[in-house]
């Protein structure tokens, strides 16, 4: 991002003092008459939301979900050297030019044909924060507040992540309050408003249908300030601290959270064009790098869990961490190896669950086991598991399986520890949150490979700074590394602690 902002930076600068005469004499010569100065914001908006399926299989390797079938240097730890810059010259500067134009007077009538000014911004803040907590949550310290402001500030500095994790908890309630279901819908929103699914009952997209929508939007916003808040419990375990408070605050909020999977924040994939094809039929679509661990399917079949049926193509898991040749071998051996996701699961225009009811659920089980909240637990705890299945479409008898002893609570001190592992399992597939709910709960109990290649033989605790911003943004990168101990993968993150 901010090499391609500086090559133009400089390529304006010469342009203007070699030759800033000749380019007057062109007039308007190379104007479009039939283009226009302000982007679509909508078609913005629409390019964010199809990008959220991103499939994070790094994250999906460290905490075990998935095993690596042929090229194994990510399941032995080799260095996660990785950029950011894409995210921010991507999806979050979309969200940011969303928010500026609605917000600049010259610009911000001229876009009121997408929606209110207001909705506009307010759906852009809440996408963004899910977007920088997903950012946060791998990296750590990342750029923020100086972060999206163009050629204004190229080299920004890079923002702790307590001061990230409580400003995005203001931005969602802000925008969560900003969100108007009186005022022109928001449109190229297609999760809650004009989905690619088709309209329940029929019929055609309307202003009408809008206020359904805007509580959705208003609904997801105190979802994630909820997770966000449960992400913290190691540095602020007991009721009544920041974690308690904020969770409590989403939680009891008169405009709800998603408690039942209608009102799940998931992209239904159309399936037609390569750009909007589920991504894990486009991870498939020709390779099999990936399968489903071994740890997972042990773990479903010590609970005789229903969800294996959706969860994988098979029964057989692919061990973890092995060597190249290895893992090679077995796959050879063992052709019908588990895929991630059943067949019917992975089709181009299968759904992909972003947040959904069974994450909240299980979430208001822990808090109220932490005793953060009123709620009963074995109610939540219930309807969270049953949540999961119903997303998944699996069926079972859901009292045989709450009998299950690695399963039933006993009201003793091991039921958080069994909230927690079906969280784990609430979230397959997706790779940033499993991995990030492992390294806050250490849930479940991970053994790294016997054949990590890097120094301490650890799990990753974190990606690492990438080779551009160390270019570009030098100083800036170096100040974060230090601040935090060390730019190495065992360097644990804030709320790591």
């Amino acid at each position: 991002m901010k090499i391609i902002k500086s090559f133009f930076a400089i390529a304006s600068v010469s342009m203007l003092v070699v030759s800033c005469d000749k380019v007057k004499d062109f007039g308007d010569t190379n104007v479009n008459p039939n283009g226009t100065a302000t982007p679509s914001t909508a078609a913005l908006l629409t390019n964010v939301e199809a990008g959220l399926g991103a499939t994070n299989t790094q994250g999906g390797i460290y905490s075990q979900m998935f095993s690596e079938t042929q090229y194994t240097d990510v399941s032995l730890y080799a260095l996660p050297k990785l950029n950011f810059d894409g995210i921010y010259a991507g999806i979050l500067m979309d969200l940011q030019n969303i928010i500026n134009i609605n917000t600049d007077d010259a610009t911000k009538s001229s876009v009121t044909k997408f929606g209110s000014n207001a909705n506009q911004i307010a759906v852009a803040r809440i996408l963004k924060a899910y977007i920088l907590w997903t950012v946060t949550d791998r990296w750590g310290d990342i750029p923020y507040s100086e972060a999206l402001k163009g050629e204004e500030n190229l080299t920004p500095k890079y923002d702790k992540q307590e001061d990230i994790y409580k400003d995005l908890v203001k931005e969602l309630t802000q925008a969560k309050a900003q969100v108007d279901p009186n005022t022109p819908a928001v449109t190229g929103d297609i999760i809650y408003f004009k989905p690619a699914a088709t309209k329940p009952g029929g019929g055609a997209w309307g202003q009408a249908d809008w206020p359904a929508a805007a509580a959705k939007w208003k609904k997801l916003a105190n979802s994630l300030k909820m997770l966000i808040a449960l992400r913290t419990s190691k540095v602020y375990p007991n009721a009544g601290e920041w974690a308690a408070t904020n969770f409590a605050s989403g939680y009891n909020d008169a405009d709800g959270y998603i408690s039942a999977n209608a009102d799940n924040f998931v992209l239904n994939y159309p399936g037609n064009v390569t750009a909007f094809k589920n991504p894990w039929f486009n991870i498939y679509n020709g390779r099999t790098d990936y399968a489903e661990s071994k740890l997972m399917t042990d773990l479903m079949a010590s609970l005789v869990d229903p969800r294996q049926g959706a969860f994988g193509s098979s029964t057989v898991g692919f061990p973890y961490g092995l060597k190249r040749d290895d893992a090679v071998a077995f796959g050879n051996a063992n052709t019908n190896y588990a895929k991630v996701l059943s067949d019917s699961r992975r089709a181009a225009n299968s759904p992909l669950v972003i947040v959904a009811a069974a994450h909240l659920k299980l979430a208001i089980a822990e808090a109220a086991q932490r005793g953060w909240i009123t709620a009963t637990v074995a109610t939540e705890y219930q309807a969270g598991i049953q949540a999961s299945w119903d997303q998944w479409g699996v069926t079972g008898t859901i009292a045989t399986y709450l009998a299950n002893a690695n399963v039933a609570l006993t009201q003793t001190a091991g039921d958080l520890q069994k909230i927690q592992l079906q969280e784990y399992i609430a979230y397959y597939p997706d790779g940033t949150q499993a991995w990030a709910h492992w390294r806050r709960t250490n849930v479940p109990v991970l053994t790294p490979t016997p054949n990590a290649v890097n120094a301490g033989g650890k799990i990753p605790r974190r990606y690492t700074y990438g080779a551009n911003e160390y270019s570009v943004n030098t100083a800036s990168v170096a100040e974060a590394a230090t601040r935090i101990g060390g730019d190495t993968p065992d360097t644990r993150v804030w709320w790591d602690k």
